[in-house]
């Protein structure tokens, strides 16, 4: 991104490509930020299941730092998209077993019982920070050449 930004020919293409840089950023900054508030919250438990979110921001922080210098490589390229498309599934999954743990028995998906367990003591839309990362950096790399 970051030498795509310095190569741009016109206004627009500097536009598209600083938009690019500052999306691929917040990522870099989420794949940081995010594990590390998961340590904070002890969430690194016994289970294996919650220690995903960890295995994905590894490659996620160094593939978008990557990205942000070399974008044209196909493998890395692939690898990212890849990773993104993991981050966006680890969250949907995250968000569907935060869900369910806060049902706490019986899975009731009657609306009111929905909005009790939304509320529950695992917070159901925070899981879906590491979707928002991979989609950030799937909408950043769309149609980069």
């Amino acid at each position: 991104m970051i030498p795509a930004l310095r190569n741009a020919q016109n206004q627009v293409q500097w536009a598209l490509e600083f938009i690019r840089l500052v999306m691929l950023l917040l990522c870099l900054v989420g794949w940081v930020m995010y594990p590390l508030e998961l340590l904070l919250l002890d969430h690194w438990a016994e289970s294996w299941q919650s220690k995903i979110p960890f295995f994905v921001a590894v490659p996620g922080f160094a593939l978008t730092l990557w990205v942000l210098f070399d974008r044209k490589t196909p493998w890395v390229r692939w690898a990212f998209i890849l990773t993104m498309w993991a981050s966006v599934l680890t969250g949907v999954l995250g968000a569907y077993f935060h869900l369910l743990w806060n049902f706490e028995g019986e899975v009731a998906w009657e609306f009111e019982a929905a909005m009790e367990a939304m509320a529950g003591s695992r917070p159901v839309l925070a899981a879906l920070a590491f979707t928002h990362m991979g989609v950030t950096g799937l909408l950043a790399i769309y149609r980069a050449r």
